[in-house]
């Protein structure tokens, strides 16, 4: 699904509706697995993915790790249809930029669920809630006691 709101000419309908099917249940079992791998998030960052001619932008959070010798990103986007992630060793948003970007201290995938369960039950809403409030806050939390 990062494709459509990635691409030159991304599916309006799609990017408008949200960002694909709501994957809630399947993050927590996936940051388990990296966990058992004894895998570590080295960066954070905030991605801008602009749509509709520049006029919108759409915010995904993005985690990086590395596993073995490949650099991988999690991506996590926040939509109206729920959460949707992405693990790839692909670019996350190639026509999108990096708005923040930290250095963690080897953040954790079960932390990563510890920020995630704090915000799992809200439902998206337009002014309160959306893809730049929770992108903002999983950065922030991920980031925090960092100087």
């Amino acid at each position: 699904m990062g494709a459509e709101l990635s691409s030159p000419t991304p599916n309006l309908e799609s990017v408008l509706e949200g960002v694909g099917p709501d994957m809630r249940g399947k993050l927590p079992p996936h940051l388990a697995l990296m966990t058992t791998r004894n895998l570590r998030f080295q960066h954070v960052a905030i991605w801008r993915d602009p749509f509709l001619g520049g006029t919108i932008d759409h915010h995904t959070v993005v985690y990086e790790y590395l596993e073995g010798r490949r650099l991988m990103s999690l991506k996590l986007d926040w939509g109206r249809d729920g959460l949707h992630f992405h693990d790839s060793p692909e670019d996350p948003c190639p026509n999108g930029d990096v708005l923040e970007r930290k250095r963690l201290l080897r953040l954790t995938p079960a932390e990563v669920q510890i920020h995630w369960d704090a915000v799992k039950e809200r439902d998206y809403e337009l002014s309160r809630w959306n893809c730049q409030h929770f992108s903002k806050y999983m950065y922030e939390k991920a980031s925090e006691g960092l100087t």
